[in-house]
């Protein structure tokens, strides 16, 4: 497949496919949404699990794996706030967006009646994003963050008490052994979570429109009205920003921006470098293209 490096970016040339075929970092285990997503990705790819997300970039960055896929935000629950902290600095590329939609389940062992539960497990994530079903429940459920929504259900297969229950996909169902006492359990029947697909190497795909950054300001009144106008001047749209306290610093801040836009572009590639000469901090994650 053919590259061309130009001004520090390599791009893929035109009519290049995404690989279907590679080895993949996900966080959990089979049926978590990472993998479900990594298999949306690559349709023949290879995965191997890991505890955290810093595993899977550590192995995206030592070269165990091609590629990693972690969650960013959800459109009901807010950011992943334990991504955004490896994002920088994380010395690796955003090269695949996915937007998957979310269909949480109430997962239980064959037999356990919903009267039954007393403690449900899920990620931290899946507990917010059903909210209002488990205060349906009573305060006599207790709801417990656990490692990931796939850890939880398999977890729950093979507890020996019979009354705990998980939140996860309907695929953990069928892996675990586990029976869906409720279907379709989220806050918001329009439940998206955003993923990002990670490799080591800066490259752009054809149809990469999209480009994340991170930046700090200057201490200055005007200071983010100044970046934001460089985005207006060239007719860009901004997506996304969200602000991040910078540890140590009194009130400061880190800027992750989202914008609308390819490095294929001489003013794009010409904007980026303005940026990254007028900023104290400025990180280029990634020109990619988002899916859903």
């Amino acid at each position: 497949m053919m590259e061309k490096e130009v001004e520090g970016y390599l791009l893929k040339e035109e009519g290049a496919a995404f690989p279907k075929k590679a080895i993949v970092a996900c966080q959990g285990v089979q049926g978590a949404y990472s993998q479900i997503t990594a298999k949306r990705l690559f349709p023949e790819g290879t995965f191997i699990y890991f505890n955290n997300f810093a595993a899977v970039v550590k192995a995206v960055r030592e070269g165990m794996c091609e590629y990693g896929v972690l969650p960013i935000e959800n459109n009901t629950y807010g950011s992943v706030k334990a991504v955004y902290q490896l994002l920088d600095g994380g010395d690796f590329h955003i090269v695949r967006g996915y937007r998957l939609k979310i269909d949480h389940q109430l997962l239980a062992k064959e037999g356990t009646k919903l009267g039954d539960i007393t403690t449900i497990y899920s990620h931290e994530q899946a507990l917010g994003q059903c909210g209002e079903f488990l205060h349906s429940l009573g305060r006599g459920v207790k709801a417990v963050p656990y490692y990931n929504t796939a850890i939880s259900a398999r977890h729950a297969a093979e507890s020996s008490d019979p009354y705990c229950a998980a939140i996860a996909s309907p695929e953990c169902a069928d892996i675990y052994g586990l029976k869906i006492l409720r279907r379709h359990i989220a806050d918001n029947d329009q439940n998206f979570t955003r993923f990002l697909c990670i490799a080591s190497r800066k490259v752009v795909y054809p149809g990469a429109d999209r480009i994340s950054i991170i930046l700090t300001l200057p201490h200055r009144p005007g200071a983010l009205a100044h970046v934001l106008s460089k985005f207006a001047e060239r007719n860009i749209n901004l997506l996304k920003i969200e602000s991040s306290p910078i540890a140590g610093r009194d009130f400061e801040f880190e800027f992750y921006l989202d914008i609308e836009a390819s490095v294929r572009d001489r003013g794009t590639r010409e904007m980026l470098a303005e940026l990254k000469e007028d900023c104290p901090t400025f990180q280029y994650l990634g020109n990619y293209q988002e899916l859903s």
